[in-house]
């Protein structure tokens, strides 16, 4: 018989969800199929578990995440965290600072919380993020500092996103950060950067839940869009690019399925499970 993977690790923006960030009907019907035969289904996002609250009760078949880009493993249904690495302060304040020389938006995510600074949200749109505007209304918390929001939780921010105004912008970020840091920096959607503790990425956090489960990386399937998948894909068994992956990340994949507004992954698990 053909090998058979044991753990899906699924990206969500961009993978599991559409364009307008919903699960579509038959993609999830797929995966409780799937889950319903044993194999076990994990997220592999940059969310943190904020920004998870609005598909509450509609992942029934996901059990385990790898969040905030591998920086937090989480259990799913008993909502807490198994492992985590965080930013070191000095960094996170680093971030801070470069993201206000450039005029972004800077986020921070905790093991239960996404704070971004006052009065940034209801202008996302200028930095190239406007479709998850309802979403960080409803789910991210507001702080009118947060250098003094890192200074009173300490060892407590596990990613940061800086969302600029231009890609111009996010160039000169990455560069600064680069020679005065050991993040790990990766570059996300259309202007932001998504910082991690170094050596943290989504390949780490994807070992973290081969580790949990006792199983090898040979035994799984990641799908993912983005630069910020690269790392899995490329430590994975088997590696599957969504048809609006972008071509590095089509270029190291086994696989190239329909985009996610035409249920990619319902193809994929035809073809691999």
């Amino acid at each position: 018989m053909p090998h058979r993977p044991k753990l899906l690790a699924l990206d969500m923006d961009g993978t599991l969800l559409t364009s307008t960030k919903q699960i579509a009907a038959q993609t999830s019907e797929a995966l409780a199929a799937l889950c319903a035969t044993g194999v076990t289904i994990a997220l592999s996002t940059g969310r943190g578990p904020a920004e998870l609250n609005d598909f509450a009760g509609r992942l029934p078949w996901a059990s385990l995440g790898s969040l905030c880009s591998g920086g937090l493993v989480y259990d799913l249904r008993a909502g807490r965290p198994l492992a985590s690495t965080p930013i070191p302060d000095a960094e996170a304040l680093a971030c801070i600072g470069a993201g206000g020389r450039e005029g972004a938006m800077v986020h921070l995510s905790t093991t239960t919380r996404s704070v971004t600074q006052t009065g940034f949200i209801e202008h996302c749109e200028d930095y190239a993020v406007g479709v998850y505007k309802p979403m960080f209304r409803r789910q991210w918390d507001c702080s009118d500092d947060l250098t003094a929001y890192v200074a009173d939780h300490p060892n407590a921010v596990i990613k940061i996103d800086i969302y600029h105004p231009s890609p111009a912008a996010r160039e000169r970020t990455l560069a600064q950060l680069s020679a005065d840091t050991s993040l790990a920096l990766k570059r996300a959607e259309t202007t932001s950067v998504e910082c991690t503790a170094r050596g943290v990425d989504k390949a780490l956090g994807l070992m973290r839940l081969c580790g949990l489960l006792g199983i090898d990386r040979a035994d799984v399937v990641a799908i993912g869009d983005d630069d910020n998948d690269l790392d899995a894909l490329e430590v994975a068994g088997t590696a599957v690019a969504m048809g609006n992956a972008n071509e590095r990340v089509q270029a190291v994949c086994d696989l190239v399925v329909a985009d996610n507004d035409h249920n990619g992954i319902v193809e994929a698990i035809e073809w691999l499970f």
